[in-house]
């Protein structure tokens, strides 16, 4: 349902796929070099002057709003970016990767936030060439305002670095996140595993499915994102420094470990999961075999009672004096040696 806006159109046509339309765009703009910073925020980004950057200058323009589908285009217009990269600018359920094009990069990766117990996803797209990087955000949020005051405050090498270095500061900065986002689901997954350990009766099986469904989205997310950023490692581009992909390759590593992390609270998950449904039956097992025990102590007394119950005239038990007691007492005599039994046996 999601892709059916796309059906028919030609490549290359930029085509709003998601459900922030009444949102208005925002435009940061971001210019600086080792000695200078310039930063100015547009609430009406059809009055922001776009442009490329001097020499010696690096500029990020920072967009929040996609259904603008035509200041898009002249954004793309202004950088000459490829149409293709133009549709998955647009397209906010596109995969994570990375491509290369004759006057730039462009890279799609996921932000993650999880609140409220809810994992939430917004798609950001980045493109750049020497000296500008441009990225696009779905979500009118300010998600890169601390990147920004990092590069003001000129606490890092971001100002003595090019727009490849920008870019990789951004995907870290997204893949730093997602372990804000981990931490949140294991601390869920240990108050979990508590109140399995201390309450097997009060313990909601039910909540180990969203955190599972969750988990799932983030590996749906992060997965791809290994491969682009392999790929962006390894470019031949004279667009990336040597030194930038020794960075990337950080970040790539993270993913992994990310991705590992997920993996094994998952196997936590899947694990409570079964010790709960065995502790449930361990706990029916003892049920069962109490009122087993209960029967079994019954069906003799019950057997004697039945036998005396009979309306036979000719039963010379019924006529002695003490018949009723002796009689209780042989059950009672039965009932105990089969309990000692029992114990004995560790039944009870």
């Amino acid at each position: 349902m999601k892709h059916k806006t796309k059906v028919g159109l030609p490549p290359g046509t930029i085509k709003y796929t998601g459900k922030k339309g009444g949102t208005p765009l925002t435009l940061n703009y971001v210019e600086y070099n080792l000695e200078s910073f310039a930063s100015e925020t547009f609430e009406e980004v059809r009055k922001a002057l776009i442009h490329k950057a001097k020499d010696n200058f690096t500029q990020w323009y920072d967009i929040r709003g996609l259904h603008d589908e035509a200041f898009i285009q002249r954004i793309g217009d202004v950088f000459e970016m490829h149409s293709l990269a133009l549709e998955d600018v647009a397209d906010v359920y596109k995969r994570p990767e990375y491509a290369e094009f004759v006057n730039g990069h462009f890279i799609s990766l996921k932000y993650l936030q999880y609140v409220e117990g809810e994992i939430h996803i917004q798609n950001v797209s980045i493109y750049f060439d020497q000296g500008f990087v441009l990225t696009f955000q779905e979500h009118e949020d300010d998600i890169f305002k601390p990147l920004r005051t990092r590069i003001e405050k000129s606490q890092g090498r971001i100002r003595a670095k090019k727009a490849d270095y920008l870019t990789y500061a951004i995907i870290d900065f997204i893949v730093d996140n997602y372990f804000s986002v981990l931490d949140d689901i294991e601390i869920k997954t240990e108050k979990l595993e508590e109140s399995l350990m201390t309450d097997v009766d009060t313990f909601e099986r039910a909540q180990i499915f969203p955190l599972k469904k969750d988990l799932l989205k983030v590996r749906k997310v992060i997965a791809p994102l290994r491969e682009a950023l392999n790929m962006f490692s390894k470019s031949d581009s004279d667009d990336i420094e040597e030194k930038t992909k020794i960075y990337v390759r950080d970040v790539y590593d993270h993913t992994i470990s990310v991705v590992d992390s997920l993996d094994t609270l998952r196997d936590i998950l899947s694990g409570l999961q079964e010790i709960h449904i065995s502790e449930m039956s361990m706990k029916m097992n003892k049920v069962m075999q109490f009122l087993t025990i209960i029967t079994a102590i019954f069906v003799p007394i019950t057997f004697l009672a039945g036998i005396y119950g009979m309306n036979f005239q000719n039963m010379p038990e019924l006529q002695h004096r003490n018949g009723y007691f002796i009689l209780l007492g042989v059950m009672a005599v039965l009932s105990g040696g089969m309990l000692l039994y029992f114990r004995r046996k560790k039944w009870l």
